[in-house]
């Protein structure tokens, strides 16, 4: 793993020039390429690099535009203009400003934040230059998307295809990308989950772009996911090894080093995105909202009933699911697994993982099952699927605490949140509630 240049800048408005960091190297850097990725509400662009960048940056106005000048640079790539055409860029334009400067320079579609910085080189990545590009009105509505579809009146599976834009996950030895491969097979399992009657199924990215791991469980709890599905590749040095395995949250320690070793790989994602990496210190405050044990073990059941699927379609690794600490899997109050389908290391594997016949039959047992352990949470909770309907709020009601509910399911029934609940009836945690317990409701 690796940490990302200490040096981060986000960019104000009005045309300020701000000089990032300081050159480390003696001879011009060559800029050997420049990609882009787009999101709904925001775009990357990474600049490659032979040796560490050092840039300035202003932005503009009249058109809306962001000028970043590379120090000590030529441009050893193509130098046509890059059309983008999202919602957020128009193009980016490329030159060598001078004998000793190549310019970028962005035009925006609307005023964006920029937020720039610089990623060492690492494994078989160089150095590299990120800017990234949000438009605050452009996020508000993605989430106000989001939170609209708490209202409707099914059970909400949320799917996460692991890794996305610069970050490919793992590769295959045919140079299939693991990105690739689970952004198939989510949508497909989305396809699956929405024919069923009660339920719909959402994806925390729906194309090729990177989404920090922390941003993917704020996105099922913005859906009000009922279950959290991660999907993923596993991958290993040895070819032969293969299977489907199952993987869910400990908050203790991991079963066993393979499990640990796993999770700190799949941690990297962030550090990929040069994102920094959450802490056990991070875990432990984002876990206030947590009732942990039943979550955990809801999990675990959940996990169980997965790999019993997968044993008739697929090789499995591993007879009962492993725990570890995935910072993806640390979503409040809902039973979260992470799916590793397959090694895609291995010849078979990947082949299988590539076919798209293969990817249906995985997606149909992924999605019936996931819709079997919602009808069991159902009965458990005394609640069905068209049951979930959320309650208008009225002053002064009160809710009576049924046997296993949570504080996550109250609130989201009520059209409040936990935050609320919490104060409202002095409660010292979310796991605070028993049977029989009379709520006060905002």
């Amino acid at each position: 793993m690796y940490k990302a240049c200490s040096v981060i800048r986000t960019i104000s408005v009005g045309g300020l020039l701000i000089v990032a960091n300081v050159s480390f190297a003696h001879e011009f850097l060559r800029i050997t390429d420049i990609r882009y990725w787009s999101a709904p509400d925001h775009t990357r662009i990474v600049v490659d690099g032979n040796q560490p960048i050092t840039y300035k940056t202003m932005v503009l106005k009249d058109p809306h535009r962001i000028v970043v000048d590379i120090e000590n640079a030529t441009a050893a790539v193509n130098r046509d203009p890059r059309e983008v055409g999202d919602s957020v860029i128009h193009r980016i334009r490329i030159s060598q400003f001078n004998q000793k400067t190549v310019r970028l320079v962005i035009d925006l579609v609307k005023e964006s934040q920029a937020h720039v910085f610089t990623l060492n080189k690492h494994l078989d990545k160089p150095y590299r230059l990120v800017i990234d590009l949000d438009r605050n009105d452009l996020v508000e509505k993605e989430k106000k998307e989001r939170l609209n579809q708490r209202s409707k009146e099914k059970r909400i599976i949320v799917l996460d295809p692991g890794h996305g834009g610069e970050d490919v996950g793992a590769i295959g030895f045919r140079g299939t990308y693991e990105k690739t491969v689970v952004l198939a097979l989510a949508k497909k399992v989305k396809e699956y989950i929405d024919q069923q009657k009660g339920y719909r199924a959402f994806l925390t990215r729906e194309g090729d772009y990177f989404i920090p791991l922390r941003k993917r469980v704020e996105i099922a709890r913005e859906y009000g996911a009922d279950i959290f599905v991660s999907l993923h590749t596993d991958a290993n040095f040895n070819k032969e090894i293969r299977g489907a395995s199952v993987y869910c949250l400990s908050l203790k320690g991991s079963s066993d080093e393979a499990a640990k070793l796993l999770a700190e790989r799949e941690n990297a994602s962030d550090l990929f995105g040069g994102v920094s990496y959450a802490s056990n210190k991070d875990l432990n405050f984002i876990l206030i909202d947590l009732v942990q044990t039943q979550t955990i073990n809801d999990s675990l059941k959940f996990g169980g009933m997965v790999l019993n699927t997968l044993e008739g379609i697929q090789s499995v690794k591993f007879k009962q699911p492993k725990q570890a600490g995935f910072a993806v899997l640390r979503a409040p109050e809902i039973p979260s697994i992470l799916i590793e389908t397959g090694f895609i290391t291995n010849p078979t594997d990947e082949r299988l993982l590539s076919n798209e016949s293969f990817q249906h039959t995985l997606a149909r047992a992924i999605a019936s099952v996931s819709c079997q352990y919602l009808d069991v949470l159902a009965r458990r909770n005394g609640t069905t699927a068209q049951s979930t309907e959320m309650v208008p709020r009225g002053k002064g009601n009160v809710h009576l605490v049924k046997p296993h509910e949570t504080l996550w399911q109250i609130a989201r029934k009520y059209n409040t949140t936990v935050d609320e609940l919490i104060e409202l009836n002095n409660l010292a945690r979310p796991d605070d509630i028993k049977t029989g317990r009379h709520l006060t409701l905002p």
